[in-house]
């Protein structure tokens, strides 16, 4: 926002591109609610594929399985994981119900079943790689470090809101000789290379966006997806008044 013109374009009919911006063209076939799917695909290929340079041989655990976890399931299954573990709440009943037709071997229930206990036995002692996507949940780097097995590879992708690990065994990082990598965002390349597995069209992308809202409709849309208290997972912040235009009466709220 600081930087001219400010407003780029989102939910309007125009948008501008700045001299150094990318482009890729996608199938115009595509759905709006298929195509979006880039984005989370691009980072479950880069967090789950290249960054821990998963390949054959390979136990994947994925803590989480929000749009990220579940692309992360494919990136795991194309690097030629040997076995892929999921973990996920017990509203996510339907999510790893999709993980497992993605192509995860396991799902947990991190609300009924002690992860690192479950994914252990499942395992057979751990595994080498280890992305933790969950969101506002600190607690999850310390399943991460007890789960990955020596010289195992932990991507933290899920921000934990400032919120610190407790009881963190930085020990257990040293003995196991462990690499943890944090990571933000995804490489050009891997984007690209997102796109055209959508329009490939060899995995259901459709089943992870779930509804779509005219955007007239999107403050109670939000308020309605906020997790109970002491739950929440995705803060929700109002623009200042006046900041952004009206948007068309026609352009569409969506949310997967």
């Amino acid at each position: 926002m600081s930087k001219p013109p400010h407003l780029w374009g989102g939910y309007a009919e125009h948008m501008y591109l700045s001299p150094y911006s990318v482009l890729k063209k996608m199938d115009p076939r595509l759905p709006a609610g298929v195509a979006v799917m880039f984005n989370p695909l691009a980072a479950g290929l880069s967090w789950a594929g290249s960054v821990p340079a998963t390949g054959p041989g390979d136990r994947v655990v994925i803590l989480g399985a929000g749009q990220r976890g579940l692309c992360c399931v494919i990136a795991a299954r194309a690097a030629g994981a040997r076995q892929i573990v999921i973990t996920g709440l017990s509203r996510d009943a339907q999510k790893l119900a999709l993980a497992r037709e993605l192509g995860a071997d396991v799902t947990v229930d991190a609300e009924t079943e002690d992860v690192v206990a479950r994914v252990r036995e499942v395992t057979g002692g751990g595994a080498e790689v280890v992305v933790d996507t969950t969101p506002y949940a600190p607690q999850s780097l310390n399943h991460a470090v007890a789960i990955a097995v020596r010289k195992g590879r932990i991507v933290v992708a899920g921000l934990k809101g400032q919120r610190p690990t407790r009881e963190f065994q930085a020990d257990d990082v040293i003995y196991k000789e462990l690499s943890i990598r944090g990571v933000l965002s995804m490489p050009v390349d891997v984007t690209f290379r997102a796109i055209e597995l959508i329009e490939s069209g060899r995995y259901p992308f459709e089943k992870m966006h779930t509804y779509e809202r005219q955007s007239r409709g999107a403050g109670g849309s939000c308020r309605r997806a906020q997790p109970p208290r002491g739950r929440l997972r995705h803060p929700l912040r109002a623009a200042p008044r006046g900041l952004h235009p009206a948007p068309p009466a026609r352009s569409r709220y969506r949310r997967s």
